[in-house]
């Protein structure tokens, strides 16, 4: 297994994360269990998780009773999360996030799921981060990070603010344009830099015809060559990758042990490729992103790339709900004047104004339906 040192922690983790988002049955312990202890026996040694993630906290800690007994000859890293938007309720999830997994502390311990600047500055000015300082100096967590899913600009004007260790934010292939300036201001600060969604939430796989630009060699896979681009990037420490069968643990152990560097001209072709690929795609330039009426336009563009790539329209709200923060009751889009900067700013040409009108659409029908 490949592996890099976490930002200035001196901690060697492996270039392949599991993130225990994904388990296929939470109800099936026993296999859940087996599916982490196998993934750490083929090297993996970073393990994320969240207290929203259903029973995966559990699940993780059946799997942690028999790892413990190796931890001293072969460690491993332990990462959770918490929305507390106070210190108190820091501490709760702390204090529960350690019984459920049975651990007396935590290696990496997230402010969880920064959207806007403004709840970061809530939660800074609520005392969160003192009571993060409290907890390091108890040892019951070791490193001080952060996850969200703000555009670059904001995540870097985040880590200025604030010497968090690492920090935990989407990339991969699809939206790597929107979010390169939040990794240079990691890599400028020399912090850890863990990457969720590495394959799209699924949908690269699933898609793999169309992602079949990222394959550099004939015989590796769109999700070899998926992780490739990420491993290869010198700025990300760790690609997280939401794993649910012994096959999906193989292949990205595989696109570690397998990696060779990638050339100038390979990363160059990769990066076209989503341009070349998706000419109905959004790519995130956020040139957009001058809406008067304040519609963060690129974030619905990026949602509606998740219908188009996805199942359908649900793929798109969960998109909007949880990885933007932005609920069914949200009334962005009937502030809508038709001005036509955002057609205008767009550098593809597409039909801004009809997206957003398509997904507004959506959104009225989802709402009807959440209320019967």
């Amino acid at each position: 297994m490949l592996h890099k040192k976490y930002g200035t922690t001196g901690i060697s983790v492996s270039a392949i994360g599991f993130g225990g988002m994904r388990f296929t049955d939470q109800n099936q312990t026993e296999q859940c269990a087996a599916l982490v202890k196998y993934a750490y026996d083929r090297g993996i040694n970073y393990f994320d998780t969240a207290p929203g993630y259903g029973k995966s906290e559990e699940l993780f800690g059946v799997a942690f009773k028999t790892m413990l007994a190796e931890r001293s000859q072969r460690p491993f890293y332990v990462s959770s999360k918490t929305f507390g938007g106070d210190p108190s309720s820091v501490r709760r999830d702390l204090e529960t996030s350690l019984t459920r997994m049975g651990l007396d502390y935590l290696d990496f311990y997230h402010m969880w799921c920064i959207l806007t600047p403004e709840v970061y500055a809530e939660r800074k000015r609520n005392g969160t981060l003192k009571e993060f300082e409290r907890l390091k100096e108890e040892g019951l967590i070791r490193h001080i990070c952060v996850s969200s899913h703000m555009t670059g600009g904001d995540i870097g004007t985040i880590l200025a603010d604030y010497p968090f260790e690492g920090v935990l934010l989407g990339y991969s292939a699809m939206n790597f344009a929107y979010r390169d300036a939040g990794l240079e201001a990691a890599a400028a600060a020399k912090r850890g830099v863990v990457v969720m969604n590495p394959l799209g939430g699924g949908i690269i796989p699933r898609e793999a015809g169309r992602f079949d630009f990222v394959r550099t060699r004939g015989e590796e896979t769109v999700v070899e060559g998926a992780l490739r681009f990420l491993i290869n990037d010198p700025r990300i420490t760790i690609a997280l990758v939401g794993l649910s069968t012994t096959g999906q643990v193989d292949e990205a152990v595989s696109a570690a042990e397998g990696f060779r560097p990638l050339s100038p001209a390979q990363v160059a072709t990769i990066r076209a490729g989503i341009k070349e690929s998706f000419n109905e795609l959004c790519t995130g330039c956020r040139y957009c992103d001058e809406c008067p009426q304040g519609i963060p336009v690129p974030k619905y563009l990026d949602a509606y790339n998740h219908m188009l790539l996805g199942k359908g329209p649900q793929d798109m709200i969960n998109r909007l709900l949880w990885h933007w923060g932005i609920s069914l009751e949200d009334d962005y889009l009937d502030r809508c004047t038709q001005c036509g900067l955002c057609n205008k700013a767009c550098t593809q040409k597409l039909p801004v104004h009809e997206r957003l009108a398509a997904i507004r659409d959506e959104i009225v029908k989802a709402r009807a339906i959440a209320k019967t």
